[in-house]
């Protein structure tokens, strides 16, 4: 009789390991379905942010050129202005004829 108690014994335990098992391939199934969402998620945010560096790098290059034309035009503001030498006016002499 203990040899069918031990037999018992061991097919409870067998089943404890196999639903332990199943638990277990349940656990990372879900496991691995959550690792492809992140990974999905974590490829939309590294484009995203790929975006926003070129994004980011035209704003700089857009920003710098405006700079670099501000700079040009302060640059021809402050130099000094060449006036053209005013020219006096011109008097006319008419010759004065003497009536005699």
């Amino acid at each position: 009789m203990s040899l069918w108690l031990e037999l018992e014994g061991l097919q409870k335990k067998k089943a404890e390991f196999e639903d332990q098992l199943h638990s277990l391939d349940e656990k990372i199934k879900t496991q691995e379905e959550r690792m492809q969402v992140v990974d999905e998620g974590l490829e939309i945010q590294e484009e995203h942010l790929r975006k926003l560096e070129v994004q980011l790098n035209d704003k700089h290059e857009a920003v710098s050129k405006l700079e670099s034309r501000i700079a040009e035009l302060e640059k021809i503001l402050k130099k000094p202005v060449k006036e053209p030498a005013k020219e006096e006016p011109e008097i006319k002499i008419e010759p004065i004829t003497l009536a005699r």
